[in-house]
């Protein structure tokens, strides 16, 4: 098996190179040692796909450095951010986040998706349905925290303000500007880069990633508060229209391409076939 990061949802592409030395302080709490690696794809999600991982059976990590680099644990270093959090706030602070998503990615790969069909939240939990829904959402916005201290890290400028996730985690609430959407995938695993990019007119900030895990995947979108209508499609746990489920979203990408080559093909054929 192989696990990929850095590969590039369709969008405006302002890819945030990866590599960022640890912070000296958590980004989250800005008082303990950031001590803790925080693992890019969940070590719970990459056990379920890849199974059992040993240096005699290992699998191949591919980033926007190298291809195929062998990866003998999945403790490994190289599958955790560089940009690091305190261990506190990596474990007792955030881990019902991620026992939350743990749960849902299970439901979700042990189910068959439909792209286009809604799924009620209360069928992934059937207690205290939106407190953990919100645990989900909290779960991401560390990811998403992570990768904006590490793209910041590195000398980008990302027009996002990380003191609004950490409030988020810090207060158990949800971040009113990110939102997520659950859907099918091309049986990818691993994360996107960062993409981050301004509208025009008006320069609205819009920033988002995926996340992939053979057949599942869940789109990350930062989407700037007053600036864009309420759409049924993104979920979100103060959404008015889909807080209490969620579309089916279709991220297989490489179907669409084969699709449109074929087209393409039966096009050009087309034409030949009664060119003079």
């Amino acid at each position: 098996m192989s696990l990929v990061e850095g590969n590039v949802p369709k969008g405006p592409p302002n890819q945030v190179a990866p590599g960022a030395d640890p912070a000296r302080l958590c980004w989250i709490c800005k008082e303990n040692k950031a001590d803790s690696g925080e693992h890019k794809t969940k070590r719970s999600d990459l056990l379920a796909v890849l199974g059992k991982v040993s240096q005699k059976q290992p699998f191949f990590y591919s980033d926007t450095k190298k291809k195929n680099q062998v990866v003998g644990s999945l403790d490994a270093k190289i599958l955790k951010s560089p940009v690091r959090i305190c261990a506190h706030c990596n474990n007792a602070r955030t881990q019902s986040h991620d026992r939350g998503w743990e749960w849902m990615s299970d439901r979700l790969r042990s189910r068959r998706l439909e792209t286009g069909r809604w799924v009620r939240c209360n069928r992934i939990f059937r207690h205290f349905t939106k407190r953990k829904m919100i645990a989900v959402h909290l779960y991401f916005l560390k990811l998403f925290g992570c990768m904006i201290a590490e793209a910041k890290a590195n000398g980008h400028e990302v027009p996002i303000n990380l003191d609004a996730f950490s409030n988020a985690i810090m207060s158990g609430r949800p971040h009113p500007e990110v939102h997520l959407q659950f859907g099918r995938c091309d049986n990818g695993i691993g994360r996107s880069d960062l993409h981050c990019w301004k509208t025009d007119p008006g320069g609205a900030v819009i920033g988002g990633w995926l996340y992939q895990l053979e057949p599942i995947a869940v789109s990350i979108l930062y989407v700037q508060a007053g600036k864009f209508k309420d759409r049924r499609d993104l979920w979100h746990p103060h959404s008015r229209t889909s807080a209490k489920r969620f579309l089916v979203a279709d991220f297989m990408y490489a179907r669409r391409d084969r699709t449109e080559e074929r087209a393409k093909a039966t096009a050009a054929a087309a034409e030949a076939a009664h060119a003079p």
